[in-house]
């Protein structure tokens, strides 16, 4: 077993690593000219003095450090002049403090790098769905050290993941294990590319994840959902090393330390006895385990160095963003017991289906195996998901129809025409 555990910049998390199989750490700058696979906001802050000390404090313990530089759409910055001299003084200044790996999610990466800074291994991207044997065969012959596979479609197919470790050769392949995007999602693409932009220096969107949100909604009216997703429970790591697959990588970069290291611990024990939930969501951490690193993530700082851009959004509609995140759990810790619970030990069992069934030729709505156990293993608070289902309906209203973005002026207007009953066109008597 090799695992790759996410980078929240905080000292004790190489500490705490100790006397587990992890191989490297990965992360990235909070913001650079190109983006990657997160937004901003999402991240822990680190600067490059910062992350140069970071990389040095990895390999004091003996673990690797991997780069991210997995945008997966750049408005085709990296042709053009300007474009290149950043590259290029971004890759010089990462070979120089020693980065073992880059993370692309761009062929030109891939090749770039291998060609001007070849002591750099490249991995591809779980942003580039590798999900058969030709698309891996297609990196392989390309250069690439190692590739994530798809995080969003292929786990259960266990032939074909078969066929894709074959094809790969001597080429590594990586399984994200705690990934919880929805099976199959149909908007995954999009919302690649929604999170590059997010992450890029000067962004002047709104970043807000609206993928994130449509997909949650889903997941609320249809619990079965969070069973379909692509993760793997650590109890069922065997079957995936009886195909050849070692080499694991555990999300997410925004977790407190506390929770990475109980994530490690369950999967290089192989159990988990508790909720799923705790193992693979990537937001609702419980205010008593943020630690003094993990707070800062949700300070009002970084509410207003984010999300307070009234050119642009009307901050008149941010109130519908703050109930949404106080309980959703998104923009503030969790306190109390999450509302979600999936019993992990009610699971065991689950997979032995999907060693004979693939799911790419199936309907789910006539399979209706993931439903069942949905019914036995997911539980939802009724209260909060009513709140919570009213607030996505609200939140997306006002995206989907424009108020979200609209002038203040306008929204003034009818705020007025609310409060007093009259059309402001209106002429008295």
């Amino acid at each position: 077993m090799k695992l790759s555990v996410a980078c929240n910049f905080d000292p004790a998390l190489i500490d705490g690593l100790k006397g587990y199989p992890v191989y490297e750490v990965y992360g990235k700058l909070t913001s650079d000219y190109f983006g990657g696979g997160r937004p901003s906001f999402y991240l822990p802050e680190v600067d490059r003095k910062g992350l140069a000390a970071y990389v040095r404090k990895c390999h004091d313990a003996g673990i690797e450090f991997n780069y991210l530089l997995n945008a997966s759409a750049m408005g085709n910055k990296e042709f053009t002049r300007e474009g290149q001299r950043n590259i290029e003084e971004l890759l010089e200044w990462l070979d120089a403090i020693g980065v073992d790996s880059v993370t692309v999610a761009n062929v030109f990466f891939l090749r770039l790098v291998k060609a001007r800074h070849p002591r750099i291994k490249v991995r591809v991207s779980s942003h580039r769905y590798t999900d058969n044997a030709r698309k891996v065969r297609f990196w392989v012959e390309n250069g690439a050290d190692y590739i994530v596979v798809s995080e969003v479609n292929i786990h259960r197919e266990f032939k074909v993941l078969e066929a894709m470790r074959k094809a790969a050769g001597d080429v590594e392949l990586q399984l994200i294990v705690n990934n919880w995007c929805r099976q199959d999602c149909a908007i995954a693409g999009n919302h690649a590319v929604n999170l590059s932009n997010a992450s890029q220096k000067g962004s002047k969107g709104f970043p807000l994840d609206y993928c994130s949100i449509i997909c949650n909604s889903i997941r609320l009216n249809e619990p079965v959902n969070y069973l379909r997703a692509n993760w793997i429970r650590p109890e069922d790591l065997h079957l995936y090393e009886d195909l050849g697959y070692h080499n694991f990588k555990i999300v997410e970069r925004n977790t407190p330390t506390q929770i990475l290291l109980e994530r490690v611990h369950a999967y290089a024990n192989r159990r988990y006895d508790g909720n799923l939930l705790d193992l693979v969501q990537n937001y609702a951490y419980p205010k008593e385990k943020m630690g003094e690193r993990g707070k800062d993530a949700y300070s009002l700082r970084r509410m207003f160095k984010y999300f307070i851009k009234p050119r642009a959004v009307n901050l008149f509609k941010f109130k519908k963003v703050i109930e949404f995140g106080k309980t959703a759990s998104v923009l503030y810790p969790r306190e109390g017991e999450n509302p979600v619970y999936i019993d992990n030990r009610a699971l065991d069992g689950f997979i032995d289906f999907f060693k004979n069934f693939s799911c790419q030729d199936a309907v789910c709505e006539d399979c209706r195996y993931c439903h069942e156990w949905a019914e036995k293993a997911v539980r939802i608070d009724p209260v909060w998901k009513e709140k919570m289902q009213r607030i996505y309906a609200d939140l997306l209203g006002e995206l989907d129809g424009g108020e979200f973005f609209e002038p203040y002026l306008v929204t003034a207007a009818k705020m007025f025409r609310d409060r007093f009953g009259r059309s402001t066109n209106e002429k008295p008597a």
